[in-house]
């Protein structure tokens, strides 16, 4: 019965994130700006992480009352460690979705990395761009960009119009051909 206390976290963790996500609720994930553009992840992917972490937090709960009750000869220790991993994994990945955003300006663009914070990067100062094939599988291509004055390259990934912001940075000279 006592580990009944510990559902609490593994339903309550979805409802906020659904409640902040509809709080956060953008319409497009591309917006044109008179003076910049904005490219964020697609709402689909971050609503569909919303609707899985709702799930998993309903079906641990529900699989932690069925061990407690003795319907299963597993311990609900085990169930809640499942789940409840399960859940903080998905919850850091949607907040790392939600913070990755490119802003291009006339003559420099701000990248928010997953990780990590804002970085301005002006055009002139790229001195390398190359493509980088993701680790995901899921047939994106990103773009890994080097400049002067900047210790680490920043990398943009390829969920978000990368044609439209290298078209923007105009700086094709400094992109490697060879993709992926």
């Amino acid at each position: 019965m006592g580990s009944l206390i510990f559902v609490v976290p593994m339903l309550g963790t979805p409802i906020v994130v659904a409640a902040l996500e509809s709080a956060l609720l953008d319409d497009i994930a591309e917006r044109h700006h008179r003076h910049h553009d904005t490219y964020r992840i697609s709402n689909s992917l971050t609503h569909t992480m919303v609707i899985l972490l709702l799930f998993m937090g309903i079906l641990g709960s529900l699989l932690v009352w069925l061990c407690d009750v003795g319907a299963f000869d597993v311990g609900a220790p085990v169930v809640l460690g499942f789940f409840g991993s399960f859940i903080c994994v998905v919850l850091a990945l949607w907040i790392m979705l939600h913070r990755h955003e490119v802003a291009t300006y006339d003559s420099y663009l701000r990248v928010r990395p997953l990780v990590g914070g804002m970085r301005t990067i002006r055009y002139e100062d790229i001195t390398h761009m190359e493509w980088r094939g993701s680790s995901m599988a899921v047939g994106f291509d990103n773009i890994r960009v080097r400049a002067r004055r900047q210790s680490r390259p920043v990398t943009i990934w390829g969920m978000l119009d990368l044609e439209q912001i290298l078209s923007r940075i105009n700086r094709f000279d400094a992109l490697d051909r060879r993709r992926g």
